[in-house]
């Protein structure tokens, strides 16, 4: 199952009712090409940084589906992710720390630096660190990206450390698991 969601995270559906047929002419016109995608998945990669002790984070969330959510968290104010009218470091950092975090076994939230974003296609990846992480087991992983908007929102986190990679998969009933 979760390989079937990663190989789909890369792709785009064009959404067949924005297709027109102006049978008069006797062929199809496409007057509005409207992407969309039918599932809502975030895909983030933790790595373990060794040498700097730090965990290295990767988030990648549909850009449309970014820009709704941080919109919301915006009191409704619009949000827009690259270009010129990009407004939305402030609101994007906000919205990471408080749907995605690393909490220890003392019910300590782990401090994290947001470092920058990128467009790649219709996805955002955002960068994160968490430095002075050399003890990271027991450790618990938070990820509520985007669930306040969508029912079957699935948000995929693969953990790389030094034993091998680990995957989690946290949806409406999973928020939070603990690492192994």
């Amino acid at each position: 199952m979760i390989k079937i969601l990663i190989a789909f995270l890369g792709l785009t559906i064009f959404n067949p009712a924005t297709i027109f047929i102006d049978r008069s002419a006797g062929h199809s016109i496409s007057r509005e090409t409207k992407i969309v995608h039918a599932f809502h998945t975030s895909l983030t990669e933790i790595q373990y940084n060794p040498k700097e002790k730090s965990l290295e984070i990767s988030i990648r969330m549909f850009t449309d589906d970014l820009e709704t959510a941080l919109t919301k968290a915006n009191n409704g104010q619009k949000v827009m992710i690259g270009g010129k009218n990009d407004n939305s470091d402030a609101i994007l950092s906000k919205y990471v720390q408080q749907h995605f975090m690393i909490v220890t076994p003392q019910k300590q939230k782990k401090a994290m630096s947001i470092l920058g974003k990128e467009m790649e296609g219709d996805a955002t990846w955002v960068y994160v660190e968490i430095p002075n992480s050399p003890d990271f087991k027991g450790n618990i992983i938070y990820n509520s990206i985007m669930q306040e908007l969508f029912d079957d929102q699935t948000n995929i986190v693969n953990f790389i450390q030094p034993s091998g990679k680990k995957t989690y998969v946290f949806n409406a009933k999973i928020k939070t698991t603990e690492i192994d």
